[in-house]
């Protein structure tokens, strides 16, 4: 699971480069017990996150491939993307809302890495939990712009409601995000936008014939006002936000 969420936050690594990365996770658990048939299963403790990339350091050769590998990895060790060993195996075993602060940072590529490591997480979690009969936990995405060209996206949108989960995404663009996504989508709320934009929204939600209408009305809708639109809806609904 680790070895792909690294491939998805570094898709230029070959299969050589992936290959050692998943050999030295598999060793930082060999090195705690894991595996051995004789050790008790309950009594076995995880490694350290950063226990892998200190083995690929220890055994890393001057190889381009090592080299390549361990520059990736070395970024993200600096803003300590490895250190942090606390929390909860997964984030739908809490009962209270929890807020992952992803852009603290200006560094791309430790927001790349962190939205990426955390949405696969829970996509991956999302199917070890099971089928749901009913919504039990709402994934909420703001600024998902940053993140718009993870593959991930469309498909966790088109599988999550089955797995009771609601995933909201937030973004100023709509143009951002891959046309599929779309597909999966079931309610829209549309704050005012850029004609562009406007007119990719419009689509999305108005008739043929009233796109050009609904472009307008997206373009010079005043502050704290939308159009909310949903599956069962044949026309959208203008709404006015509360500004508190």
């Amino acid at each position: 699971m680790l070895r792909d969420i690294f491939a998805t936050i570094f898709p230029d690594l070959g299969d050589i480069q992936l290959g050692k990365l998943r050999e030295s996770l598999k060793q930082s658990y060999i090195d705690k017990g894991w595996g051995n048939k004789d050790t008790d299963r309950h009594k076995l403790v995880l490694p350290n996150f950063k226990t892998f990339y200190e083995i690929l350091k220890a055994n890393r050769k001057q190889e381009k491939a090592d080299k390549g590998l361990l520059s990736r990895l070395g970024e993200l060790d600096d803003y300590e993307f490895f250190s942090n060993t606390q929390g909860m195996h997964s984030l739908f075993e809490l009962n209270k809302p929890a807020l992952i602060r992803i852009h603290k940072t200006q560094n791309e590529v430790l927001q790349n890495a962190f939205a990426t490591f955390i949405l696969h997480n829970l996509y991956q979690q999302m199917f070890i939990r099971g089928v749901q009969g009913s919504i039990t936990h709402a994934i909420i995405f703001d600024e998902a712009h940053r993140a718009a060209r993870l593959k991930l996206i469309p498909t966790m949108a088109k599988e999550c409601r089955k797995y009771g989960i609601s995933f909201v995404l937030a973004s100023q663009e709509v143009r951002d995000f891959d046309q599929s996504l779309f597909n999966a989508v079931a309610t829209y709320l549309i704050l005012r936008l850029t004609e562009n934009d406007a007119k990719v929204a419009a689509k999305l939600i108005a008739p043929s014939d009233q796109i050009n209408r609904y472009t307008d009305r997206i373009k010079h809708m005043p502050r704290y006002n939308a159009l909310f639109f949903g599956e069962a809806m044949n026309r959208p609904t203008h709404i006015e936000l509360l500004n508190n």
